[in-house]
């Protein structure tokens, strides 16, 4: 074996250092994440369905609320954003306001949220050119993708009742991989159960998502297909639709 020159131990050794250095700061983080969240703890989904005349007046209201909304939710939100109709649901006027937390308790952490007094200054702004007709709370089962901000995807959401919740995830899972493997790789499958739901009580909620129309529009298409005839074909075993609707949904801010 050769001799390893001075110069070149010492390169080895400066080297050797720096490495160690990076493991011990990724081995530091990891420690941190997890000794502050619950191994246990599941996203949390909540949605507020409004209607209003002026769907532009109002997305540009909740837009540029965002600043006073992040900074009264604080880390008990993780994203926010609307979903507005297509088509299907219960109204053309309805529209959802969507606010993803990293937990269910970090969800239910700030009831204090409505009275802040910036919230409460920002929400006089808009109240009587919207109506708050329902609030859902929701828990994921099956996680999907959370846009960038700004970025608006197509949706297609379908509320079922189901006594498989499991059996129904693993079921939009199969169906997920066999898009991917028949040239959907850009569809995502999620599902959301409920919390507290009212009239939609123990009900969950499974959200096909695609990054434009006429790619979900193209997955609608697949429907006939044997790759999708098969992946489906549990479905009508395992749940009961309640109602479905088709969206565009826009993430308008996220909490980095």
């Amino acid at each position: 074996m050769g001799k390893i020159s001075h110069q070149n131990l010492k390169l080895f050794l400066m080297k050797f250092g720096e490495n160690m250095k990076t493991i011990i700061k990724k081995i530091a983080f990891l420690a941190l994440l997890f000794s502050s969240s619950s191994i246990f703890a599941v996203q949390g989904l909540n949605v507020i369905t409004i209607t209003t005349d002026d769907p532009q007046g109002y997305v540009k209201w909740l837009t540029e609320s965002q600043p006073v909304f992040q900074e009264a939710q604080g880390d008990s939100a993780l994203a926010q954003g609307i979903c507005s109709p297509t088509a299907g649901g219960v109204s053309p006027n309805e529209h959802y306001v969507w606010t993803v937390a990293p937990s269910v308790a970090a969800m239910m952490s700030n009831p204090e949220f409505f009275t802040d007094k910036s919230v409460v200054k920002a929400i006089r702004k808009i109240a009587n050119k919207r109506e708050v007709v329902r609030r859902d709370l929701m828990f994921v089962v099956k996680a999907g993708e959370i846009g960038a901000v700004g970025e608006t995807t197509a949706n297609y959401n379908l509320i079922s009742s189901t006594n498989d919740v499991s059996g129904y995830a693993a079921a939009l899972s199969a169906m997920e991989a066999a898009a991917a493997e028949n040239g959907f790789e850009d569809i995502s499958v999620a599902l959301w159960g409920s919390v507290t739901s009212g009239d939609r009580a123990g009900t969950v909620m499974a959200s096909v998502q695609a990054p434009t129309s006429e790619r979900l529009g193209a997955f609608f298409d697949e429907r006939q297909s044997s790759w999708m005839t098969d992946a489906m074909s549990q479905f009508n075993a395992i749940r009961t639709p309640v109602i479905d609707f088709m969206m565009q949904c826009t993430t308008l801010s996220v909490n980095n």
